[in-house]
């Protein structure tokens, strides 16, 4: 595997963390089934064994590069563990064997929480063209003095997706103004990922929102509640018109 160096403080370590956790459990569980069973000799095993191994080194790197296939080979092994862990509960009667599945599919779950948030995997439509239909809000954002047009969009979790076409560097401070309802909103925040565009598409930034006092908390929460509902008003919009053409 490779090596890694975990600051348990991030969240993105964190995710790290229990999927390393993970792959000691099932690899652990896998092995164990195997000795219950008397077929660790068996070349099936050895066979089995190794993809195991092979299956990881790939879900990590999509980890690490962040890459969507993350989720679709994390859905096979959550399939994975609970056919095991039901096997092993109900079938083979080795609750021992079944606890080490069960652990791993709640690492797991731990895991894919975490980095679902819009620092990581950030939730944008590219097949939507029409801006009308994209609860995206515009924003102006402030780099060291610098202001440049944005879009924000996916607010959750304290966090939010930032589409910019311009580079910033990870860790840098922004400032985000809008205007919504004729007020002018001013929050603050920090990129702490970068999704490197598609030709013709805007940088996407995950951002952390930094919040200091009430008056912050307030201002993003409103700016949340903005977003969702806008969001459900441009869905039922879009359904609508789609009916009557």
């Amino acid at each position: 595997m490779l090596k890694f160096r975990l600051n348990l403080q991030k969240s993105y370590d964190k995710v790290m963390f229990f999927t390393l956790i993970q792959f000691l459990l099932v690899s652990l569980a896998f092995v164990a089934e195997a000795f219950v069973s008397r077929s660790w000799l068996n070349f099936s095993f050895i066979f089995q064994f190794i993809l195991l191994f092979v299956v990881f080194n790939f879900y990590i790197s999509a980890l690490k590069n962040l890459y969507y296939s993350f989720w679709n080979i994390s859905l096979v092994f959550a399939v994975y563990y609970l056919v095991s862990l039901s096997r092993n509960f109900l079938v083979l009667s080795n609750p021992m064997i079944g606890l080490l599945f069960l652990f791993s599919f709640i690492s797991l779950a731990i895991a894919c929480y975490i980095i679902s948030s819009p620092l990581y995997y950030p939730r944008f439509h590219w097949w939507e063209y029409d801006f009308r239909f994209r609860a995206d809000i515009r924003c102006w954002v402030e780099v060291e003095g610098k202001q440049f047009r944005g879009r924000i969009s996916d607010l959750r979790r304290g966090a939010a997706c930032l589409e910019l076409f311009n580079p910033m560097p990870i860790g840098q401070a922004v400032q985000i103004n809008s205007q919504i309802l004729n007020q002018n909103f001013t929050l603050f925040a920090e990129v702490r990922s970068k999704r490197e565009p598609i030709i013709g598409r805007s940088i996407i930034y995950g951002i952390k929102f930094v919040n200091n006092d009430i008056e912050q908390k307030q201002r993003l929460k409103f700016l949340s509640n903005y977003w969702n509902e806008s969001k459900k008003i441009k869905i039922r919009n879009k359904f609508s018109n789609n009916l009557k053409s």
